[in-house]
């Protein structure tokens, strides 16, 4: 049997690239957080079972949105403008200010200047960003509209039966809005690796393509069960493609609403990067300790343990992390660093022989 390799992306949007020599700043307007502070509330109620697909798609299209983007990008001196597009599904409102909220992938608004929404009646908003999580993959944008939008109804994706129908309604190539596609569920529960997170997606055969990242997945009663974010491709697979699920994303929605970031995660007040040596040798370097405790780490110590598990790579350290609870006293073991100028304006890091050991408080990330 042939042997092959599968590569999970995430299903991203097409882009556009045009010069320009300015930046433009963000949508003005509302930041999207509602002013009491609290959860905007959402649907969530039985539903009946449709008999077709199109009677679904008749109750659900509407609350499915186009999304476009424009990213700030600098090369050799000049500022370009990168157009992008992608999907998401209205899943609330504020009453007091007629604000809606948006969910949708944090891939795909991930750095934009300036973030548009276009409905299903071709009506076309400016967005806000209100928060976004990198690791859940899960953002929340905000228009405001005087008009009446649909609100999806959530549904419970730890009741999806493995056979089940399911629809997906996006935005494919940026330029397909409300293209709906039908498949099953292939599985729950999978535990798949996207970038530098380990996810727990729901695998469908649905059809999803680049510009169906953060669109909707549907169950026959029009309850959102998913939000599209990634696919496998290799020319020899065809068919297998991911969802968030709805009971996580909605999760990640409130908390992100109420307080602008995942409540209850843990962080240890440093930001890393991977650095690969000429041997393929690589290590998680600290590029920035500024908000981690005295006596603790330095900028760039070289992580070799946290609670006495290696690592070396970025994914293995956000699994470590997401192992530790908030107060929790970890265990690390470091090579400390220091840099020194190359040439050309590079940078070169040397490391210790011996490792250096400490603990260091688990806190709330993002508060």
């Amino acid at each position: 049997m042939k042997k092959f390799s599968k590569n999970i992306l995430i299903a991203v949007c097409s882009f556009i690239v045009c010069l320009t020599f300015a930046a433009s700043g963000c949508a003005d307007g509302n930041d999207g957080k509602p002013e009491n502070g609290g959860i905007v509330s959402y649907v969530s109620q039985q539903t009946e079972v449709y008999s077709s697909t199109a009677e679904v798609v008749e109750a659900v299209a509407d609350t499915v949105v186009e999304i476009s983007t424009e990213t700030v990008t600098t090369q050799w001196g000049m500022q370009y403008i990168v157009s992008g597009a992608g999907s998401g599904v209205i899943v609330g409102k504020n009453e007091e200010n007629n604000l809606y909220y948006i969910v949708t992938n944090n891939h795909v608004i991930d750095g934009a200047k300036e973030i548009s929404v276009t409905t299903r009646s071709g009506e076309k908003y400016a967005a806000s960003l209100v928060a976004a999580d990198d690791s859940a993959d899960i953002a929340v944008i905000a228009v405001t509209s005087e008009v009446n939008l649909k609100i999806a109804v959530w549904g419970d994706s730890d009741q999806l039966k493995i056979g089940e129908d399911l629809i997906a309604i996006g935005n494919p190539l940026g330029s397909l809005g409300g293209t709906v596609t039908k498949g099953i569920l292939s599985a729950k529960g999978r535990s798949i690796t996207v970038g530098n997170y380990a996810m727990t997606l729901l695998q469908t055969d649905t059809a999803i393509n680049p510009g169906n990242s953060g669109g909707g997945l549907f169950n026959m009663r029009g309850q959102l069960i998913g939000v599209v974010n990634a696919k496998t491709t290799d020319e020899e697979i065809e068919g297998i493609c991911f969802a968030i699920p709805a009971n996580t994303a909605r999760s990640v929605y409130g908390d992100l609403v109420q307080y602008g970031f995942i409540n209850g995660r843990a962080t240890l007040g440093i930001m890393v990067e991977q650095l690969t040596f000429r041997n393929s040798h690589t290590i998680v370097c600290v590029t920035d300790a500024g908000n981690s405790p005295d006596g603790t780490f330095m900028r760039y110590d070289g992580i070799y343990s946290v609670n006495g598990k290696r690592i070396s790579t970025i994914l293995e350290f956000n699994v470590a992390l997401s192992e530790i609870n908030v107060g929790d006293s970890v265990e690390i073991e470091v090579y400390r660093g220091t840099a020194s100028q190359g040439i050309l304006g590079s940078v070169n890091i040397s490391f210790a022989s011996e490792l250096t050991k400490f603990s260091v408080n688990a806190v709330q990330y993002g508060a």
